[in-house]
This record gives C-alpha cells, sequence and structure tokens, in this order.
C-alpha cells in the first residue's frame, strides 16, 4: 500500500486494473507535490502527468473498484474504427501481392519480370554461341515499315515547324485590319499562306527557335524514358510542359480572336464572341498543336524501336535492365506496402484491447486532476517563491482548465 503519496506498480490481479495502470497512489495531492519535485516544475512534464491520469495509467486505490466498462456507443466507435483500418489493409495486402504474391510466388509482377528476364538471357546465349544464325532468327527489322515510319516523322515534323510558327505568328503580331473582311464576311485565318511564311523566315529568323523548342522537349521525353521508372516524374513533367505551352497558345490565339471581333462592332459578329471553355477554335488550335505532337512522340518511339530491331543482342541488354530497373521499383514500393501493414496491425490489435478495457467516469478523473494539480502547485509556491510561483501557477492553472474542457468534449477521449 502507498503510503504519503509514494508510488508502486499496481497489483492488476487485485484490483482488475486496465493494462495501462500500472501506478497506484494512496494520495493525489502528496502525489503531485513529489512528481513536481522530480520534473522541477516543469509545464511540459505536467501536461504529461495529466495525460497519464485521463489514461488511467495513474490511478488512487479507490478508483481501482470505479473503473467501469465502456459504453455500447463508444465500443461502436471503436469497432467503426477497427473495421475501416482492416478494409485498408486487405486493400493494401491486394496491392503487395500483386507485386509479390505472398502465397504463390510464382505470381505477381516481380516474378513475370524475372521470367521474362530469364527468356531473355537464354535468347542472348542463343545469339552469342550461333550469332549469325540467330541474329536473322530473332531479327524482326522491316525496311518497309522503318522508311513508311521515317515518311510520317519528316512530315508531322514539318507540319509541327509550321503550325507552331504560324500559331507564334498570329498570337504575337494578331492579324492585318485590312485583310479581315473579304467580300463582307469575316476572315481569319489561322495558319497563314506559303508566301507569308517564307516572309517570317527571312524577315524574323527567331521565330524559327520557337518550334524546336517542342522538338526538343518531345526528344527528352523518350531518353527519360527509356531510362526506366526512376524518371517517370521527370517524363509525365515534361509532357505536362507541352500541355501547358499549347493551351497557353491556344488561349492567346482564342483572346486574339475576341478582340478582332470586339473591335469590328458588327451586328452579326457579336454572337462569335464567346468564353474560352465554348470556344471551339481553342480546342481546334489545341489538338492541332498537343494532339499532333502526341501522335509525333508516338511515331518518333516507334520508328527508333523499329531501327533497335536491328541489333539484337543490344535490343536485349536493353530490355532486361528496365525489366531489372522495375524489379527494383516494385520491390521498393512492396515494402513500404509491408511496412503500412505492419503498422495497421499493430493499430487494429491495440483498438480491439481497448475496446474492453474499463475505464473512470469523467467527473472522477476531473477530481484526480484537480488533486494533483493542487499537489504541484503547492511545490511551485515553495520552490519559485510568491511573485514567481504565480506565474508558474496560472501557467498551471490555464492548461489544467484547457485539459478539463476538452476532457468533457470527449468522454472517453483518451482512446482517439
Amino acid at each position: 500500500m502507498i503510503i504519503g503519496g509514494k508510488s508502486r506498480p499496481a497489483d492488476t490481479s487485485r484490483y482488475h486494473l486496465p493494462d495501462l495502470s500500472n501506478i497506484i497512489v494512496k494520495d493525489l495531492r502528496a502525489y503531485g507535490v513529489e512528481q513536481a519535485g522530480t520534473y522541477k516544475g516543469g509545464i511540459e512534464a505536467y501536461k504529461g502527468m495529466l495525460n497519464k491520469i485521463r489514461s488511467g495509467s495513474i490511478l488512487t486505490e479507490q478508483d481501482a473498484v470505479r473503473l467501469v466498462p465502456k459504453t455500447e456507443e463508444t465500443k461502436r466507435r471503436i469497432q467503426k474504427q477497427i473495421d475501416a483500418l482492416l478494409e485498408k489493409y486487405y486493400e493494401i495486402k491486394s496491392k503487395a501481392d500483386e507485386i509479390h504474391n505472398s502465397r504463390d510466388i510464382t505470381k505477381g509482377l516481380v516474378p513475370a519480370r524475372q521470367a521474362e528476364i530469364n527468356m531473355l538471357k537464354n535468347q542472348v546465349d542463343e545469339i552469342a554461341t550461333h550469332p549469325a544464325a540467330r541474329q536473322q532468327h530473332f531479327n524482326t527489322f522491316s525496311w518497309g515499315t522503318f522508311s513508311f515510319l521515317l515518311f510520317l516523322l519528316i512530315a508531322l515534323s514539318f507540319y509541327l515547324l509550321y503550325f507552331y510558327m504560324s500559331v507564334a505568328d498570329f498570337a504575337l503580331n494578331g492579324i492585318d485590319a485590312m485583310t479581315l473582311f473579304q467580300e463582307g464576311r469575316l476572315n481569319i485565318q489561322l495558319l497563314p499562306n506559303l508566301r507569308r511564311l517564307i516572309y517570317l523566315i527571312i524577315n524574323y529568323p527567331p521565330l524559327i527557335v520557337f518550334p524546336t523548342i517542342f522538338f526538343a522537349l518531345g526528344t527528352c521525353i523518350h531518353l527519360f524514358s527509356e531510362k526506366g521508372l526512376k524518371y517517370k516524374n521527370v517524363v509525365w513533367g515534361l509532357i505536362g510542359l507541352v500541355l501547358i505551352g499549347d493551351v497557353l497558345l491556344a488561349f492567346q490565339v482564342h483572346t486574339a480572336v475576341n478582340e478582332i471581333l470586339v473591335k469590328a462592332n458588327r451586328e452579326e459578329f457579336k454572337s462569335l464572341i464567346m468564353p474560352v471553355y465554348a470556344d471551339s477554335r481553342f480546342y481546334l488550335v489545341l489538338f492541332l498543336g498537343f494532339g499532333v505532337f502526341a501522335i509525333w512522340s508516338a511515331v518518333y518511339y516507334l520508328l527508333q524501336m523499329e531501327w533497335a530491331k536491328r541489333n539484337q543482342l543490344r535490343l536485349r541488354y536493353k530490355r532486361i535492365a528496365r525489366l531489372q530497373d522495375e524489379i527494383l521499383q516494385l520491390e521498393e514500393k512492396r515494402m513500404l506496402y509491408e511496412t503500412e501493414l505492419q503498422q495497421i496491425s499493430k493499430r487494429v490489435e491495440n483498438l480491439s484491447k481497448e475496446k474492453d478495457r474499463l475505464v473512470l467516469p469523467v467527473d472522477t478523473i476531473e477530481k484526480n486532476i484537480n488533486y494533483f494539480r493542487d499537489g504541484w502547485n503547492g511545490y511551485l509556491s515553495t520552490l519559485y517563491g510568491r511573485e514567481k510561483g504565480e506565474e508558474q501557477i496560472k501557467l498551471v492553472n490555464e492548461n489544467t482548465e484547457s485539459f478539463i474542457r476538452e476532457l468533457k468534449e470527449f468522454q472517453e477521449s483518451y482512446f482517439k
């Protein structure tokens, strides 16, 4: 039994205390004085002691017989948390098994990639053993396919060069007012004629540089994509940069057209003035830019792949390296999933124990806090003297009042 506030570990078999209740004190005021002396009246230590009193880690002898079960509402709330965690657990477990199945090691993304690596290594050995015959056997390169893709790439490159120069000219220089109307009707040409394009090349050479920005971005996208998944964010960032550029160009064209229509001040053109989201010209320019750029990128990628088929050894070594990189990325992701699964399991275990744990009534907890606060403040007045002691006591009282308000708002908030 405790004398003068001294504490000892609880005899749980005698008092049927919860697992957290490991300290029984006879007098909380005396215990408050003792702990204030131990921690030199530190406010952070005081807050920690209040949490222990609220959770039941510190009890008086009388409290041992006042422990009551949680209400059904509280149990349902805890069970709801458990159910949500279990749902999340099985969702993450499914993702982890998709990478590498824990029940069947032959299933999953990692085993599939490893099997492909083994197959490619066998093919490499065959090609190395019989170079001439095996190169011809595995070779799938087609000059016809390559020539057609090269033709498409050149045609699309000329188109993009023409398009981006034209749109840049339209967005920056606008339209000649004298050519705005022909035969009494609106005549807005988004893409200029060839004479205008030659004029731009001769008189505005910097405009030629503008399309090369998009070609450079497209090339960088392919170079980074070949380096594997670790550059995935860089690739998406570059694609986003191209999209932003095309959106800005399309918006500038939309704004320029609207300004022309407003300046025209003609009744028949008022219906053509519209917001950007309703303007078909905006989406047309976006497709003619970003849409065709996406097609150009696909053709460029296919052309590279077709040309790479000429060297079967190099093609397979590159594929093996990429697969190994993907396996590394997948295993790192699986380890993160496993760590999260362990954390969820621990949380579910703790909540399951908490569901059946006994608690003290709120009014008893509040009374115990006040007793402990009185003892703590008694030590402070002795340690610091009257003036400084009053400042420290005021701080303790403010924290205590705030703590009790929270306690009353959440009836059994210690398990939250």
